[in-house]
């Protein structure tokens, strides 16, 4: 008969037979797979912003093709106008009739973050110009038939197809009334023929433009006419000083989705009669 030491001896010895029975019917637990490491997940990367990211001159931006868009958002281009300044100042105040002086137009965005300005570009010829021909020295252009040298290649190309910030300067007396009297000629191209640039400006980037003026008017010219025999007289005029007074010059901006009285931007300016000395 066993004694009681070998009774608990053999209980003790079952349940760990029991135990590691228990043990290995489990199943294996899982192996960890490492986390796929982040250089092999690919990443979203929008696309740029369209445009062109710059200041400095607006010629330069008539010459980039990055700013070009294939279409150009009004929306946007209102919104953008909550934060730009448009400033034209000259750098005189006052000027003797028929002197010079310097007009310089600045755009600034005052947004703490990126704004896109929007402009509309055209070719030569698609609105309506001065008709420069009816000032005294220069040349009336030749009819392309005149056996005259016209230009060809990369020249031609170029005149054609080059786009353009048209900026009209206009000149008005005390009574808001245009100073010359120049005619226009007509457009040539489809009004429709306008090329969209996008420019987008860092926070306190500035677009900047410098035009000429001089205190002249030019006096509308005659009438053309034509005498008995068929011959055709194109009269042509002389620009003139303007007489002393205040004057407001205003310059259109092509300002895309913009209302003409929205797109303008003004300065003055005093005209002195000129010393002549004793």
């Amino acid at each position: 008969m066993p004694t009681l030491r070998e009774v608990h001896a053999l209980i003790l010895g079952c349940v760990t037979l029991a135990c590691g029975a228990c043990e290995s019917s489990k199943p294996p637990s899982p192996t960890p797979t490492a986390a796929p490491s982040a250089s092999v997940v690919p990443l979203y990367e929008p696309p740029p912003p369209e445009g062109c990211l710059r200041s400095g001159s607006l010629e330069a931006v008539e010459g980039d093709p990055a700013c070009v868009v294939a279409r150009a958002d009004e929306v946007s281009m209102r919104d953008a106008m909550k934060h730009l300044t448009f400033d034209l100042k000259p750098d005189a105040t006052t000027v003797t009739a028929g002197g010079m002086v310097l007009l310089r137009l600045t755009i600034t965005n005052g947004a703490r973050s990126e704004v896109a300005l929007l402009l509309d570009a055209q070719p030569a010829g698609a609105s309506p110009r001065p008709d420069w021909s009816r000032l005294a020295g220069v040349p009336e252009p030749k009819p392309a038939m005149s056996g005259a040298p016209s230009p060809s290649g990369a020249a031609a190309q170029l005149g054609q197809d080059a786009y353009r910030l048209n900026m009209p300067v206009r000149t008005l007396d005390a009574h808001d009334h245009s100073v010359d009297g120049l005619p226009t000629t007509p457009s040539t191209r489809d009004a429709t023929s306008i090329r969209s640039l996008r420019v987008r400006l860092r926070p306190g980037g500035k677009l900047t433009h410098t035009f000429t003026w001089w205190g002249l008017r030019i006096p509308v010219p005659g009438p053309i006419t034509r005498d008995d025999a068929g011959h055709r007289f194109v009269p042509k005029t002389t620009p003139v000083p303007l007489a002393p007074g205040e004057y407001t010059i205003n310059v259109d901006l092509p300002l895309h989705g913009i209302t003409p009285s929205e797109s303008i931007v003004t300065t003055r300016l005093k005209v002195e009669k000129p010393d002549l000395g004793p």
